[in-house]
């Protein structure tokens, strides 16, 4: 097992990560409950799974939630906390969520909501989870205006990370994940870059065990950002690459159509090429990218989605300042935060992702 310390505002989150781990979820979570009781929330693809066992094993009642982004909404959270209420839940006594990025982020904002907060940890059994959704301390729900508009920063006591559990991943997802780790290289290039290139081939293709050495470095390149700016007042801001235009292709589509590794990729895409054309990368170096990207396609097409309809959606970010809607550029090295982009020229770009091939690949829109 190896772990990693994250300093919060509210103390030390700590990252567990190691094949096997939720075998030992008992001895790992029995500090941070101090002898109080436990509660599992999990969904119905996970429960079966891994959801059930670790409610066995921490002698915990246990919730199944629907599965699916089109639930991360105030509903699901009700439902949470009134069936934590239902066993007459204690100030201190602890959530424990086991599922994908959804799940983590629905328990962590209903725990943090329950009784004023409620401790919780987070058992990410996906990809996008580990490297992403349960880091950090964000949590939240959708809304019919837009993705994630609704939240707190509600950091767990703990993260589970077992990489085991991505061998029941099905392909799909796992390339979703695979994503944001490649968003994290490019914010960071010579932190990751070369981890990516080493392993993202054999993962994207399905040798999910290979994993954990993309896991931990994205997390360490997260885990550092958000350690200087835990509340998004500044740096943190630069994990929001692709996910401006990746938000607005989700919830224009009602959360159905595009995982959210997915929606990101082509977010990269669009980000990749403003960024050449305003002269922040080389074109060799946006189509290297670009590449990447294409190993972990096919992606949903964007052909039948009218830039109006995601347009409405972009402009009511929460990322907004002044007015505006800040979009992170890739550069050479790293990353631009705060730049300006105007309708017209995220909507020419937009045309230009339109006409690519799904499947890729994606160099001819350099």
């Amino acid at each position: 097992m190896t772990t990693l310390n994250i300093a919060t505002q509210r103390g030390t989150t700590a990252y567990h990560l190691g094949d096997g781990l939720l075998g030992s979820v008992g001895d790992i979570v029995a500090p941070v409950a101090g002898g109080r009781r436990a509660f599992v929330v999990t969904d119905a693809n996970v429960g079966p799974l891994y959801g059930q066992s670790v409610a066995e094993a921490l002698d915990a009642p246990c919730l199944e939630l629907p599965a699916g982004e089109e639930y991360k909404r105030w509903e699901s959270v009700e439902r949470i906390v009134t069936w934590l209420l239902g066993f007459g839940v204690e100030r201190g006594e602890l959530v424990v969520a086991v599922g994908g990025g959804v799940l983590t982020d629905i328990a962590g904002f209903a725990a943090s909501v329950a009784l004023r907060g409620l401790p919780w940890v987070a058992a990410p059994t996906t990809l996008l989870g580990m490297v992403d959704a349960a880091v950090g301390g964000k949590t939240g729900v959708d809304l019919d205006l837009g993705k994630n508009l609704v939240g707190t920063f509600w950091p767990p006591a703990a993260i589970i990370a077992d990489p085991l559990t991505l061998t029941t991943l099905d392909h799909r997802q796992l390339r979703a994940g695979l994503v944001e780790v490649v968003k994290s290289a490019m914010i960071a290039p010579s932190t990751l870059e070369h981890v990516v290139d080493s392993h993202l081939e054999a993962v994207a293709g399905g040798d999910a065990p290979r994993a954990s050495e993309l896991v931990y470095a994205a997390v360490r390149v997260k885990a550092d950002i958000v350690e200087l700016d835990e509340r998004e007042s500044g740096l943190r801001a630069a994990l929001n690459l692709g996910h401006t235009l990746g938000h607005g292709l989700e919830a224009a589509t009602d959360y159905r159509r595009f995982l959210h590794g997915e929606a990101v990729a082509w977010g990269l895409l669009a980000e990749l090429r403003i960024a050449r054309d305003r002269g922040l990368l080389a074109t060799s170096e946006a189509q290297a990218w670009a590449g990447r990207l294409a190993t972990l396609g096919p992606l949903p097409g964007l052909g039948d989605l009218p830039w109006e309809k995601v347009a409405g959606y972009i402009g009511r970010d929460k990322k907004r300042r002044a007015g505006a809607v800040q979009w992170v550029l890739p550069r050479l090295g790293g990353v631009v935060l705060g730049s300006a982009v105007s309708d017209g020229e995220a909507a020419a770009v937009y045309a230009e992702l339109q006409l690519l091939a799904p499947s890729g690949p994606f160099s001819p829109l350099f």
